[in-house]
């Protein structure tokens, strides 16, 4: 419609990214992006990177119906053993919206041969998250292989502070998004880096939206590239898959 492809002009600058670094990472994917990019996402495949399922369609889980979950979950993984070969070992929900009460979601994903999953933010925000999650990896269903990995905060006394992903990693300064990772890496805690594709492109049209979502989706989108170049440069990242194994 606007004559750019924001999610390959992305991607593309991301994997030069981890290239330069050598750096090995998680893609969670969404069903549309396996259908319109199957041949550069069987690419990052074969490159070593881990292609984990993001849903089929980005609609947040507590927004439709159990058995839409069960469909799109199931149709995220067969595309993306289609895609590349082999069944996904990783799950995120879309816009973290794995509440309590959808929990039997892990008794899915398990069946399915999930090993972990990534959809928990442990602060409320307002439309996700909950203070009630916690910061650390944890089975969440007694008897089940499965693990989640919640997106890892900064805390201070008793204050979590997001800053990895999205908007947060856009708002932080670089010194303060190092002070963070080393502070938490001194106490044996890893820290998951999350980026979109269109956040390297400042040049995105511009939409109507509410002032929130202007920050949301806008707020810095220059800095992306020189700050995920930064961790990388600065820190040791690699694929969930790999640290897992390891």
């Amino acid at each position: 419609k606007h004559g750019n492809d924001f999610v390959l002009e992305g991607l593309n600058r991301i994997v030069a990214l981890l290239n330069k670094y050598n750096v090995r990472a998680t893609f969670f994917v969404t069903g549309d992006v396996l259908e319109k990019y199957p041949r550069e996402i069987k690419k990052l495949s074969l490159s070593g990177h881990e292609i984990a399922s993001h849903s089929y369609e980005h609609k947040m889980l507590n927004k439709i119906s159990n058995q839409e979950i069960k469909d799109n979950i199931a149709k995220s993984r067969k595309t993306i053993k289609r895609v590349t070969g082999r069944y996904p070992r990783g799950f995120r929900a879309p816009s973290w919206s794995i509440t309590k009460d959808l929990f039997w979601v892990y008794d899915l994903l398990d069946k399915w041969g999930f090993s972990y999953s990534a959809s928990l933010f442990p602060i409320y925000i307002g439309a996700y998250g909950s203070f009630s999650f916690p910061t650390e990896i944890f089975r969440p269903r007694e008897g089940k292989k499965i693990i989640e990995i919640p997106t890892r905060p900064w805390e201070i006394f008793g204050v979590r502070i997001p800053f990895s992903g999205g908007v947060y990693f856009r708002i932080w300064p670089k010194a303060v998004i190092s002070f963070f990772i080393k502070s938490l890496n001194k106490k044996n805690k890893k820290v998951m880096i999350y980026i979109h594709p269109w956040e390297l492109c400042e040049n995105i049209p511009r939409v109507k939206m509410s002032f929130v979502g202007k920050v949301i989706s806008y707020w810095n989108l220059k800095s992306t590239k020189s700050k995920l170049e930064f961790v990388l440069r600065n820190f040791e990242f690699d694929s969930v898959r790999n640290i897992i194994k390891s």
